[in-house]
């Protein structure tokens, strides 16, 4: 089980990951700005642009480079925290499980090698880890292994993810 500590370290280790992405995306929009308004300025743009922004004509030709590196259409990208949130929210939407099931599915979870072949199938493969598993009978090993079966494919996984961080205090409990 993570102690308090190590929480409090996780969650600023992911609100800093946050604010370098979001941080980035600013960036990335500043560039777009810069290079659209250069392109419809046309020849001699690019300088103009550095005398009003009051910054090198180097640094608005970097911003025009790194803009013809991004997507096309910045629109249509997700927010960067959105694979945090549908993980979260997933959680959110599962059965309550005994903690004493939650802490054993964690265990077997940090002793197993997860590979891409888990993102087929990951509830019927945590069951098969939990059928193959010494489990102590408190765990109800069957009970555990028919609610790993009845979930869906992205609840799986943010159950694997949530075992992998340690964040058993994510997973709804009961009892």
């Amino acid at each position: 089980m993570q102690s308090e500590f190590q929480r409090q370290l996780t969650a600023a280790a992911a609100r800093i990951q946050y604010g370098s992405d979001e941080r980035t995306a600013g960036a990335d929009d500043k560039a777009r700005a810069i290079a659209q308004e250069a392109a419809r300025r046309g020849r001699g743009g690019a300088k103009q642009l550095a005398d009003e922004l009051g910054v090198s004509e180097k640094t608005v030709s970097q911003a025009i480079a790194r803009a013809r590196m991004l997507p096309a259409d910045p629109g249509r990208t997700l927010p960067s925290d959105t694979l945090e949130r549908l993980l979260a929210a997933e959680l959110e939407s599962l059965a309550p499980l005994p903690l004493l099931q939650w802490q054993a599915l964690a265990f077997l979870v940090r002793g197993t090698v997860i590979d891409v072949v888990w993102v087929e199938q990951p509830g019927e493969l945590l069951a098969q880890e939990v059928e193959d598993a010494e489990l102590d009978d408190a765990c109800e090993p069957a009970a555990l292994a028919r609610s790993c079966r009845g979930w869906s494919r992205a609840q799986g996984l943010a159950v694997i993810d949530a075992c992998q961080r340690g964040d058993i205090e994510a997973l709804p409990a009961r009892g």
